[in-house]
């Protein structure tokens, strides 16, 4: 089938040489698919009858929607701040500092104590090694330089490592801090004092 004429059609040399061949391929591309097939005289006596309906909203009702889906959002968000964690806001009333072998360090971050006498804490810690799987290292409050009382255990990753505790103990009556290796007492993170 010939279709019109490339040159023609596009004006002569006004082209360069690449756009020039991609449309001369376009155009042979469509001279050999030919013109589209000839409408049906069933579908152009009766077009096809559509099987939704559209419903329109008025105006009103969109406003109503809209106030309804932003109502909804602050509900969420309120909620979501209520019942996440302010703990982070929380001043923080004491830092203690620990050192271990091999550049080992952390420093723990006491919070304000609760009603009930907790005293949650952050602990910061890098040069830990990475232990096997379930396994973590011990916090442990020290007095006259025995292990007495466990804060929580972690487990550590490359580099540092941020972790929430608690201490629910009358902190006065301890000496130091020290962290320990599972199923051991030796310390390889302590405090100045222990």
């Amino acid at each position: 089938m010939t279709g019109p004429d490339f040159d023609e059609l596009v004006g002569g040399d006004d082209l360069g040489g690449e756009d020039r061949e991609r449309l001369l391929r376009v155009h042979d591309l469509l001279v050999a698919a030919g013109p589209p097939p000839e409408l049906s005289p069933e579908l152009a006596s009766a077009p096809p009858e559509p099987k939704a309906t559209v419903v329109p909203i008025q105006r009103r009702r969109w406003r109503t929607a809209g106030l309804a889906a932003a109502a909804a959002l602050i509900i969420a968000f309120g909620a979501g701040w209520l019942v996440g964690d302010h703990s982070s806001n929380a001043p923080v009333e004491h830092t203690v500092a620990m050192s271990g072998p091999h550049g080992a360090t952390a420093s723990i971050d006491l919070l304000s104590a609760d009603s009930a006498g907790n005293w949650p804490m952050v602990m910061t810690v890098s040069g830990l090694p990475k232990l096997p799987r379930g396994k973590s290292y011990t916090l442990w409050l020290t007095k006259k330089g025995r292990i007495e009382s466990p804060c929580g255990n972690f487990v550590v990753g490359a580099g540092t490592t941020t972790v929430r505790l608690n201490a629910p103990y009358h902190l006065r009556e301890y000496s130091g801090w020290v962290v320990v290796r599972p199923n051991s007492r030796i310390p390889v993170l302590r405090t100045a004092a222990i």
